[in-house]
């Protein structure tokens, strides 16, 4: 399992924090990946964001999301990286 941070310090949380988690928890669902994937927020985790930037960390990889284009930055940073699972 993968941990997907999106970082909800002052920011961030100015920024739109709140949008992309919603939209991320909502798109984990879908894309049933609750086995593979575990959302989470915390303070601060690193490259400060411009305005309108939310800060998000999968696995080892950070990059910035618009939360307007939440979804679009799921599937090109986080469901491209995934390793299909065989299904019991």
């Amino acid at each position: 399992m993968q941990d997907l941070v999106v970082c909800v310090g002052e920011k961030c949380h100015q920024s739109g924090a709140e949008l992309v988690l919603k939209s991320y928890l909502d798109l984990i669902a879908r894309e049933n990946l609750e086995n593979q994937i575990c959302l989470k927020c915390s303070f601060a985790i690193g490259g400060c964001c411009n305005k309108d930037e939310v800060s998000v960390r999968f696995g080892e990889t950070f990059f910035k999301v618009d939360p307007r284009n939440a979804a679009q930055s799921f599937h090109r940073h986080i469901l491209t990286t995934l390793t299909p699972t065989a299904e019991a």
